[in-house]
């Protein structure tokens, strides 16, 4: 009886074998991260449908805001939500992007979106970019 390796794909097992291998990898990728929010969320930002409440954290190479969003919809959506670094005529500086998807359940969605300073910002701003309902459920 032979060992079968990950990259023997002679016969139906190795194949499988490798494949099944990929397959964890790429699970594992896939994975989302937890998101641990700070015990205070301070910063209230109120977008169409949308109650954002976050906190700010100031690092030297990102600026981050960690929070979550609050929604009125009973269906599934997703979110595109911009966060973005403003100089005092409240020209864009710098941005960060990230996308989110609600559950049914309606709880809050929490989120973490980071962009990278250029040092001028005097101020900084969620948005919700665009968002679509009717999302198909996941599988």
């Amino acid at each position: 009886m032979t060992a079968l390796r990950l990259g023997d794909s002679r016969g139906p097992r190795g194949r499988m074998a490798c494949l099944l291998a990929i397959v964890g990898v790429l699970g594992g990728c896939a994975a989302p991260a937890k998101i641990q929010l700070p015990a205070e969320l301070p910063l209230r930002t109120t977008d169409q449908i949308f109650q954002i409440r976050w906190a700010l954290q100031r690092e030297p190479t990102v600026v981050r805001a960690i929070g979550q969003i609050e929604y009125a919809v009973d269906s599934e959506y997703r979110i595109t939500l911009a966060f973005f670094g403003l100089e005092g005529e409240r020209r864009i500086l710098s941005r960060g992007v990230t996308y989110l998807r609600s559950t049914f359940a309606r709880e809050p969605i929490p989120f973490v979106v980071e962009l990278k300073p250029t040092g001028r910002e005097t101020s900084f701003q969620l948005r919700v970019v665009d968002y679509r309902t009717g999302v198909p459920p996941r599988r």
